[in-house]
């Protein structure tokens, strides 16, 4: 697909009156132009005019007074734009509205960020879930828990899921909007993701084939993964279908030269590091209208997974392990409006199967065998509306309810132990927002503070197997002028542990490499994993504190900064690695032998006594174009096109102009398309503990206190990402980097581990081949074709982790911790 360049046109359609003009690469965009009103005047004075934006609100003085200048010199500029709708009101008033931005959000919480269609395009992403992934630091939440992503949103609506969207190529995205986790709350979700919300173009088709390879330079692991994907969109209609083929090498210890135990030097020919791996996955998904003026959205997916590896071996035996998995998705979307409320409904069946075979490590030739089947069915209603006209805006509400049955079947047969856990669950929940408007920058009093509301959410939950849960908060947005916004947010969460937790089934590891930080020494031992049916709820108190500055006019520079301190009650964690403080917490997971050797440990997860963590997270994103861009074209609302005559039948009876190669004009279209992108994000940690339980110590994460194989809780977190992307060309690295921890033994600091700073550097580069090898008249085979590279791990640096003498222990051997190091990736991707 050929970009904006020389031979082509660049057609901008100026903004309406009274509108900001659209953002970048957001062409085919609705702009939420503002309605106007007209009051009544007053006996033999004149017309007072006033002038409101698509929620009601008054518009700030500066611009009122703009449009009102404008109104009276030129009535017809601003009255007869092609999505007003002008009508007369009581005693003589003029009222003009207009429909509002396509795709946009419920509310008025403003976005963090906004990218266009060229944003998009100059990051070199293949879909959203790619896009996602590259966006993940803008992305992060402060306040969420680390597994947790984004709140995904399709043109302002909810998705069944992620997968539902997660293939939409990315020459469909429009634009794409970040906002702060409270928009969510509108969504019926909790305020602890951020949500994005994703537009489509109206009119998009696509047909796409795509192969990628991926290499270790130091060898093993080769994989490779074919797609084909198909995407139709006309209004709203939209149909989508995907296949995915995925084959993965196993990676063996002795591929990467680690040492062994003295008795047992061959033994890395027989433990893997990564499993091989079989995946194939099939989706599809269709979307429209029915009778009602109803959105409707039906997908489904279904994909398997087969595994291979090697746990060992028994004398000359090896011991290995398979696995199968199958996962199931059915999802539907119902959406419309009932006079001012918008309503969604919800629904979707997910199930998953899993069967897991290991060979017995007690000299038998039998087999243990482990199977599960996770089945949930979830449906929802959502109501989004106005509930009174406040004089700030008005007070609006979201109401949401769901009922969710879930079921979690497992079974074991470890020769003579076999055993079944077959929990089930019902759950209801309700749930209500409410966002009230204090002030306005466009009433008397807002025009001094700015605009301020408040936000109240309540959710009730009933669960069959854990009783009643509450959930509150409730925040304050202040925005003082267009350049700042702050956010002051506490929020009290309880969460039940899911069926997988409380139920999985029993799974028996032998030969878990493990460093016993009692003795000081590495042991090979059984490692038990599976559900814990005693776990109990978690309750979380959180409370937050946002600033967002935008500190240069019309320039996007962003400047975010967070703060966030929370407490958990009873937190549930999967069970951490043996420290000896963490086995004087719990001497019952931990069996040693007579000579205190440690032969096994049960790793089914568990509830702390509380945890307590403080935080700091601020960033910087800036993006501008490469090279001088005339003024009139700054925010140009821009497609891509492959031809001209693309280009003609998207636009009949525009005018094209072919601005001369090499000219000033020529130079200028080529930069408006161009991007420069920087972003920096710093997580800031003061303290970070966990109570195991009462009676005992508390661990300081930040202090010698571990939980994970990788150590404590570093300190500091730094994640840079830059880009450039012009003429075809881009390029786009990440640098990752983390302070140094350490976990501290028992008594002696003879027992310390020293984990070093690490920096990970990745680096991708790819090519819109059609720009670079013709143009315009590039072969036909070559228009939409896209070859990236990529190197993850540029240094192949990988953790460093010493004793007090400097030796590094067996089992923290670097490819233990970063079995692949350095890998290289090639795409090619052809968009037909």
């Amino acid at each position: 697909m050929a970009s904006v360049a020389p031979g082509m046109v660049v057609a901008q359609q100026a903004a309406p009156a009274g509108v900001a003009p659209p953002e970048p690469g957001t062409a085919q965009s609705a702009p939420a132009k503002q309605p106007v009103e007209a009051a009544k005047p007053e006996q033999g004075g004149p017309a007072t005019i006033q002038f409101r934006g698509a929620d009601g609100k008054p518009l700030p003085p500066e611009i009122q007074r703009k449009l009102e200048a404008q109104l009276r010199s030129n009535p017809s500029a601003l009255l007869g734009g092609p999505n007003a709708r002008q009508q007369a009101g009581a005693g003589g008033d003029i009222l003009v509205t207009t429909r509002q931005a396509r795709g946009a959000v419920v509310g008025d919480v403003p976005p963090e960020r906004t990218l266009g269609r060229l944003d998009v395009r100059a990051l070199g992403a293949d879909n959203i879930g790619a896009l996602l992934e590259i966006l993940g630091p803008q992305l992060a939440s402060a306040r969420g828990r680390e597994d947790g992503g984004p709140v995904v949103l399709l043109n302002g609506r909810r998705v069944s899921s992620l997968l539902e969207v997660a293939r939409i190529p990315s020459e469909a995205i429009e634009r794409l909007e970040v906002f702060p986790e409270e928009l969510a709350l509108r969504y019926g979700y909790r305020a602890d993701q951020k949500v994005v919300n994703i537009v489509t173009l109206e009119r998009f088709r696509s047909r796409i084939g795509q192969l990628s390879l991926v290499a270790p330079t130091e060898g093993g692991r080769e994989s490779g993964t074919g797609k084909v994907d198909y995407l139709a969109i006309r209004g709203d209609t939209r149909l989508s279908l995907g296949a995915t083929y995925t084959r993965a090498a196993s990676l063996l210890e002795s591929e990467r030269d680690l040492r062994q135990f003295a008795a047992t030097p061959e033994l890395g020919r027989f433990r893997t590091l990564l499993p091989s791996s079989d995946q194939a996955a099939l989706e599809g998904g269709v979307s429209g209208q029915i009778p009602g003026d109803i959105a409707a959205t039906l997908n489904g997916r279904f994909e398997a997974t087969r595994t291979e590896s090697l746990l060992g071996a028994v004398g000359t035996r090896p011991l290995r392990r398979h696995s199968e998995r199958g996962v199931a998705h059915l999802g539907t979307t119902l959406g419309g409006r009932r006079g001012p409320w918008l309503w969604t409904v919800t629904a979707s069946h997910d199930r998953s199967t899993s069967n897991t075979r290991t060979d017995l490590d007690d000299g038998a030739a039998g087999r243990e065998q482990a199977r599960s089947t996770d089945a949930r069915t979830l449906a929802d209603l959502l109501l989004n509306g106005p509930i009174v006209q406040l004089p700030a805006g008005p007070l609006s509400a979201s109401a949401h309810a769901a009922v969710e049955f879930s079921t979690f079947d497992s079974r074991w047969d470890r020769g003579a132990s076999a055993g079944q856990v077959a929990p089930s669950r019902q759950r209801g929940t309700a749930q209500l927002d409410l966002d009230l408007p204090i002030l306005h920058r466009g009433d008397r009093h807002g025009a001094a503070l700015g605009n301020l509301s408040a936000n109240m959410n309540l959710a009730l939950e009933r669960l069959s197997d854990a009783g009643s849960l509450r959930s509150f908060g409730y925040g304050l947005r202040w925005s003082p002028s267009s350049a700042i916004g702050v956010l002051i947010s506490a929020a009290d969460e309880q969460t039940a542990p899911t069926l997988e937790q409380l139920g999985a089934p029993l799974l028996v590891t032998p030969n878990v490499r493990t460093f016993d930080l009692v003795r000081q020494d590495v042991v090979d031992v059984t490692r038990t994993s599976g559900g814990n049916a005693g776990l109990r709820a978690e309750d979380r108190h959180l409370f937050k504190l946002g600033m967002t500055l935008r500190p240069i006019r019309r320039t996007d520079l962003i400047l975010s900064i967070d703060y966030v301190a929370s407490r958990t009650d009873r937190p549930i964690a999967a069970f951490p690695i043996l420290t000896p403080q963490l086995e004087d917490a719990f001497p019952d997971r931990f069996t040693r032998s007579a000579d205190g050797v440690l032969s096994a440990i049960d790793g089914r997860p568990l509830n702390f006594a509380d945890a307590r963590q403080k935080q700091l997270r601020w960033g910087v994103n800036f993006a501008r174009p490469l090279g001088h861009v005339p003024a009139g074209l700054q925010n140009a609302g821009v497609r891509v096109f492959g031809s001209e005559a693309e280009a003609r039948r998207a636009f009949p009876g525009a005018v094209f102009a072919h601005p001369d190669p090499g000219s000033a004009a020529a130079r200028s279209v080529g930069n408006l398309s161009s991007r420069l992108f920087l972003s920096l994000y710093h997580n800031w940690y003061f303290e970070d503990s966990i109570l195991p339980r009462a009676g005992v110590p508390r661990l300081d994460l930040l202090d010698g206190g571990a939980v994970d194989v990788r150590g404590g809780r570093r300190r500091h977190e730094v994640e840079f990402q830059a880009g450039a992307f012009k003429r075809g060309l881009g390029a786009r690295m990440t640098v990752n980097w983390q302070s140094g921890t350490e976990i501290r033994g028992w008594g002696s600091a003879e027992g310390d581990l020293h984990f070093d700073d690490i920096a990970v550097v990745n680096l991708t580069l790819f090519a819109n081949l059609a720009e670079r090898l013709g143009g315009a008249r590039a072969p036909k085979w070559l228009k939409g074709a896209r070859a990236t590279l990529g190197i993850t791990n540029l240094f192949n640096t990988r953790p460093s982790v010493r004793d007090q003498a400097g030796n590094t222990p067996l089992s923290y051997q670097p490819a233990y911790l970063d079995p692949l190091g350095r890998t290289l990736s090639f795409t090619l991707r052809k968009l037909f």
